[in-house]
């Protein structure tokens, strides 16, 4: 695939092209109003009116609330005192409207959800749910790869996930996490651990490798929030992983097969002033995040793929070739010369969080979160406003699409309001998160994306 540039600047290209005639778009296959948890393996807690088979497995039979033993349910902020983090029963603590997923993955018939800890209250931040089961509503998320994985406290000897954005799953069928180590409150964040990254072997459920970042690889503002892994299944040892720092402006190379990581500098990986104005759910802010998303393409004829980036306050596209990043001398250098290079600019109130790329059609998807909206873009074609358009928008149920992910020939984005629950309320009896899913060549079926 050959990516082609112009200097053409797409102002009105998103902007305007929201209506499609034959597009598919996307299908919503779960939605929640709250988030609950259920764990077959656990003695602490489990759903209300939940029932537990001879076999120990849990039946879900509806509810809402996570409860304890004693059947005593765990409520809500309007009625619980303040958490402490030092508190011995820390790891059980749950407040629902606490809990607001941020990343979804699929591995076979498991949907991957990720709830960080914005706020104290999350029981587990690395779950799942069965896709192969017919519940789609406020199903349960089950903690992965168990509950004591998840704890916020875990003793010095005991590998756990503290707080994971978003997930990435490979061609070896490993889940990687960049767990960030930081529990937020209201204005505090308490670091429980190091930065690190979890690798998690999805045939054994068992963590296979923990790395833990450099102080070199981050700086004060570092938040490591998305990942994308370059691998083939024939070569599993030699894989690479890119961690965008939307806060530290840089981007943090980790190479498995030499157990070592380094960061990269470029002006390209910061804001773009101009696009700092968002206004999502009816609410105006200011955000000021860099480079947040990278896509790969397929492999190149000379073996390197390229990686196609933006900034979440920003609306052009970038690209960089991962014999560059791969490179650690090369990747480190103060001067990149014309290794990085701009593609262009998407236009007014494109500003993207999660981007992806579908690598046997050469289609880019972009979360548009200014949009409520889902964007592509055929790589295969120039950039240029007639292969652009939009998947699929709705101001009411897709607002802030948070995550997006490639999966086999699938598109799956995940959307969950969080605007509203950072600088309003969110009403618990209203769906606030969906999972949207469609085969790629059916969600963009009559769009200019469309081969």
């Amino acid at each position: 695939m050959k990516l082609h540039v112009t200097s053409f600047l797409l102002v009105t290209l998103f902007y305007y092209n929201i209506c499609l005639v034959g597009s598919s778009g996307l299908h919503e296959v779960f939605t929640w109003t709250r988030i609950t948890f259920v764990d077959p393996d656990s003695q602490f807690y489990r759903p209300r009116h939940a029932a537990i088979s001879n076999k120990n497995r849990f039946t879900y039979s509806g509810g809402d609330a996570v409860v304890f033993p004693d059947d005593v349910p765990v409520s809500s902020t309007s009625t619980m005192p303040s958490l402490d983090i030092n508190a011995e029963d820390s790891n059980l603590e749950y407040i629902y409207e606490n809990n607001v997923p941020m990343g979804a993955n699929r591995w076979k018939n498991k949907l991957f959800i990720t709830i960080p800890r914005r706020r104290l209250g999350v029981p587990s931040t690395l779950n799942y749910v069965p896709i192969d089961k017919p519940e789609r509503h406020n199903v349960p998320l089950i903690p992965y790869p168990d509950l004591k994985t998840n704890a916020v406290k875990a003793p010095a000897d005991q590998e756990h996930i503290v707080s994971a954005y978003r997930v990435a799953i490979d061609a070896c069928d490993r889940l990687w996490v960049a767990d960030s180590g930081v529990v937020e409150t209201l204005g505090n964040q308490t670091q429980l651990g190091q930065q690190k990254i979890v690798i998690i072997d999805l045939n054994t459920d068992k963590i296979i490798k923990t790395y833990r970042f450099k102080d070199s690889d981050l700086t004060h503002a570092t938040v490591l929030t998305m990942s994308v892994v370059d691998v083939t299944a024939d070569n599993c040892d030699d894989a690479y992983a890119y961690f965008p720092d939307l806060a530290g402006f840089g981007l943090v190379v980790y190479s498995l097969k030499q157990d070592d990581s380094w960061r990269v500098k470029h002006n390209y990986f910061y804001l773009e002033p101009q696009a700092g104005e968002f206004r999502i759910g009816g609410i105006p802010f200011q955000w000021n995040d860099g480079i947040f998303s990278a896509a790969l393409t397929d492999v190149l004829e000379d073996g390197s793929r390229d990686v196609i980036f933006h900034a979440m306050a920003g609306t052009h596209l970038y690209s960089v070739s991962t014999k560059i990043l791969k490179d650690k001398e090369l990747a480190t250098r103060s001067y990149h010369h014309d290794d990085f290079k701009v593609l262009g600019d998407r236009g007014r109130g494109s500003q993207t969080s999660a981007s992806d790329l579908h690598k046997s059609s050469g289609v880019l998807f972009l979360a548009m979160v200014n949009q409520n909206a889902v964007g592509c873009w055929n790589t295969n074609k120039p950039f240029d406003p007639k292969n652009f358009d939009i998947v699929q928008r709705n101001d009411t149920t897709m607002i802030y699409p948070a995550d997006l992910k490639i999966s086999g020939d699938d598109i799956i984005v995940l959307t969950n309001t969080m605007p509203v629950f950072l600088y309003s309320f969110l009403d618990y009896d209203e769906v606030n998160f969906r999972v949207w899913m469609n085969e790629v060549k059916v969600a963009v079926k009559g769009t200019n994306c469309d081969n």
